[in-house]
């Protein structure tokens, strides 16, 4: 009986996951020397590492993801989230490209400015996003510059003409970078205090009036502490994104502040960020076998009807993007003119 429930198994992995060679490989007894067992998680547990602190948009999709990865893959692994902030999430990055297992038992979501922190050189990254094996994308972010309510600030133009402190992360996050970019483009008077852990620690530090605004996404604003929108709070300035999200046409697109193409094509580099948005992804090093199993297993669980009602419970927003072509559009990403990299180097330049 053990086995042929073990025949069973095999069956309904290759109706679910084609892994059918690995099945007929087990099933035959006098399989040859060498010949892989079929697929299965069963006891393992599946870590997924958040590279920013609890209570943000990072780890609440981490979390979305987790209750629901499981049950799509052979064996029904647990899955479990830890958080690992630090560095704008580049201590989470790093550690998911040179320490995680490479078993497939170890995923991160990735902070959105990865492909973008490697193209412009700069000294925190210590991977390649090229051989990082990209799952898929639960959701785009498009991030929004607001500011508090008390802050004088309601619009970029208002940015332009009064000082402005704003809460930021690490060096190479978009909350620290682009205000940098902006404040040399466009004019504004952004004073960033950087070094905050995570995005909810910079809202408290903004209801507690340490700073004066903020860089949050857009499906974290309405979400969380969505009182800041209702009671108005908070006003939303401007959005770091490629095109406005429909839900806030009304708020400019950082690319709408373009004077020449040569301004167009810097804040787009910048803007792409909001396609990876927030992505999960494997070491490099994953046997393909696994990472296919584990994309499969993505897009399964991003269409599983109890994932959905979690979404619409929530009340988040999901964009989910298959992982062969998010690794294509990663590559993309930082494969951009030299003369766009040296002209972004001086607003952001390599530490």
């Amino acid at each position: 009986m053990r086995w042929r429930r073990t025949i069973a198994r095999c069956g309904i992995a290759f109706e679910i996951w084609p892994l059918g060679a690995l099945c007929a490989s087990f099933a035959v007894a006098a399989s040859p020397a060498g010949a892989q067992p079929p697929l299965d998680f069963a006891g393992k547990t599946i870590t997924i590492i958040s590279s920013f602190g609890p209570g943000g948009g990072y780890t609440i999709y981490a979390d979305l993801l987790a209750r629901r990865l499981g049950a799509h893959l052979p064996g029904r692994p647990a899955v479990v989230v830890r958080t690992m902030p630090g560095a704008g999430g580049m201590n989470g990055a790093n550690h998911i490209a040179n320490v995680a297992a490479r078993d497939g038992t170890v995923l991160g979501v990735v902070p959105q400015t990865v492909a973008i922190a490697q193209a412009l050189g700069h000294a925190g990254p210590r991977y390649d996003v090229r051989t990082l094996n990209w799952i898929g994308r639960i959701n785009s972010n498009v991030e929004v510059q607001q500011t508090w309510h008390g802050s004088g600030v309601r619009s970029v133009a208002d940015a332009k003409a009064k000082e402005v402190v704003l809460g930021g992360t690490g060096p190479d996050s978009s909350s620290v970078v682009f205000p940098r970019i902006l404040n040399a483009i466009v004019g504004t008077r952004f004073k960033v205090v950087a070094g905050y852990e995570g995005v909810n620690m910079v809202s408290i530090a903004m209801e507690r009036g340490e700073v004066e605004g903020i860089v949050r996404p857009w499906a974290v604003t309405k979400t969380v502490r969505p009182e800041w929108l209702h009671e108005k709070k908070i006003h939303l300035i401007l959005q770091y994104a490629l095109a406005r999200h429909p839900e806030i046409g009304d708020v400019p697109a950082v690319v709408d502040l373009a004077d020449n193409d040569e301004q167009r094509q810097l804040l787009s580099l910048y803007a792409s960020g909001s396609d990876i948005g927030r992505a999960i992804v494997a070491p490099p090093g994953v046997p393909s076998a696994i990472v296919d199993a584990l994309r499969r297993a993505f897009t399964a669980a991003m269409t599983d009807p109890a994932l959905i009602a979690d979404v619409q419970k929530s009340g988040l927003d999901i964009d989910p993007l298959p992982g062969e072509r998010l690794q294509a559009m990663v590559s993309r990403a930082i494969d951009v003119p030299a003369a766009v990299i040296d002209s972004a180097r001086r607003f952001a330049p390599a530490k």
